[in-house]
């Protein structure tokens, strides 16, 4: 009887301890026949969305077509799938903006092939001022565009494997710049950029992503040829380091006041701003490439990571009150042209920079006067109606916002956060203009007079954020 237990304590236990050494080591016991793996899966897709030569550009009032092609545009796709089978889709497109017709064929396409929910497909825009202007959903670059930007992420989608995610934080101080502030030193308030590491079950490198809140416009209207701007030179200086076959994307955060180091208001006016160049483009796409590649080795990835995703329509107020009647905005507008024709007639005995700035207060009254008509219209809209979305990504909460929010209203988000790593994604719910802040308002400069929401608006997309957040943070 002693030997029957010692012989079953001898293999049972020496069994038991096997078993704990295989665990302790980092192995996975196996599973059972049709049980769900845990592992992260994920892929990545990138198709080029470039326009023909000849198509009309935006960003500006250009007076011709495109003449030429300086970098293709893309069409770039991140799918996670996490532990649980929750699978999103994270698609940045090298354009201005899209139209929420074009918002919805793209996420129903993609929903189609996949069957990835809608909610879960988040489509956001890089903002390139060089461009194609985007017509009707019947125009033949239209249909190009949707049809392409789904296979971004059909492609994402069948390619993916079992892999690893990881995210971090770095910062890039004299890339942007806060274009409301450049004469008090134009510093960025929000210099953060978010870092996505995307890697196989073996730890080769897959695909890096980098949000940061910037215009992608150093070159101006004066420039005719297709580029994605200082994003292109970012991702070429990445690849260059992690190679060609790597996937790089950058996504848009909040940036509605940051461009490269110029008045919006100059620009409206088509100043000559010597460092608009692609030169200078290059420069600021090698501070971000030089900030991402220090970063990335740093980056811990992990197999098991929890997905989530939610979405909201939050209707916000529009602006209800201006300080200007029509008739007061119009006798300025009339006086600041009167001006303008009397300084141009003089221009000899004028410096460039005055002239400028006769200039600008000319565009400027133009644009209180039709701020002024807006409020005035008895037929206006009263309030905006705009989508958000939120996702979670291990231990990184992302949020989108529509439209060219401010970037001190995406930090007040990612201050407020109860997520530490909160990232923001710009220009992805389908809605253009402005969404400046309160304070913004009182300054009466471009951006806050041709946006159509109310002061209020920055606090209603601040707890509309934190609602989502919260919502994927549990």
């Amino acid at each position: 009887m002693r030997n029957g237990w010692t012989r079953y304590f001898f293999v049972y236990g020496a069994a038991a301890v096997l078993f704990l050494v295989y665990c302790g080591l980092g192995f996975s016991a196996p599973q059972a026949a049709g049980a769900k793996s845990a592992e992260v899966k994920v892929g990545v897709g990138e198709t080029i969305i470039t326009a023909p030569i000849g198509t009309a550009m935006a960003g500006y009032a250009r007076t011709k077509p495109s003449d030429g092609i300086h970098d293709e545009l893309h069409a770039r796709s991140l799918v996670i799938e996490g532990s649980d089978g929750t699978t999103v889709v994270f698609m940045t497109v090298a354009i201005v903006n899209i139209s929420r017709n074009l918002f919805d064929q793209v996420r129903n396409g993609v929903n189609k092939e996949t069957g990835i929910p809608v909610e879960n497909i988040m489509v956001s825009c890089t903002h390139t001022h060089s461009g194609p202007a985007i017509q009707g959903p019947e125009d033949a670059y239209s249909k190009l565009l949707v049809e392409r930007s789904i296979s971004s992420a059909v492609d994402a989608w069948k390619k993916r494997v079992p892999g690893r995610i990881g995210t971090d934080i770095t910062r890039v101080f004299e890339l942007g710049r806060n274009d409301r502030r450049m004469l008090y030193g134009g510093v960025h308030p929000d210099p953060t950029v978010g870092l996505i590491k995307v890697e196989d079950a073996k730890g080769k490198l897959l695909g890096v992503a980098f949000n940061y809140g910037c215009h992608p416009s150093t070159l101006d209207l004066h420039s005719y040829k297709f580029t994605e701007d200082w994003p292109y030179y970012a991702i070429e200086g990445i690849k260059k380091k992690v190679g060609n076959d790597v996937w790089v994307a950058f996504y848009q955060s909040a940036q509605g006041d940051i461009k490269v180091g110029y008045s919006a208001e100059l620009s409206a006016i088509g100043a000559a701003v010597p460092l608009r160049t692609f030169e200078y483009a290059e420069l600021k796409g090698n501070q971000m490439s030089d900030a991402v590649l220090k970063a990335l080795p740093a980056i811990i990835t992990a197999q098991n990571v929890e997905v989530k995703a939610t979405q909201k329509s939050t209707v916000l107020p529009a602006r209800e009150s201006f300080y200007l009647t029509v008739e007061e905005a119009q006798k300025q507008a009339d006086e600041a042209a009167a001006t303008l024709k009397k300084m141009e007639e003089n221009s000899a005995n004028i410096g460039k920079r005055r002239l400028d700035s006769f200039r600008v207060e000319n565009y400027l009254a133009g644009l209180r006067l039709q701020a002024a008509k807006r409020v005035a219209n008895p037929n206006r809209a009263k309030s905006i109606t705009i989508y958000q979305q939120a996702f979670r990504i291990g231990d990184t909460a992302i949020v989108t916002f529509p439209c060219e929010v401010f970037s001190e209203i995406g930090l007040k988000v990612k201050q407020q956060s109860p997520v530490k790593k909160t990232f923001v994604v710009g220009l992805a719910g389908a809605m253009g203009g402005y969404l400046p802040t309160a304070d913004e308002f009182l300054e009466d400069g471009y951006a806050a007079l041709i946006s159509p929401f109310s002061p209020k608006a920055e606090q209603g997309i601040i707890d509309s954020s934190e609602e989502l957040i919260g919502i994927v943070e549990k």
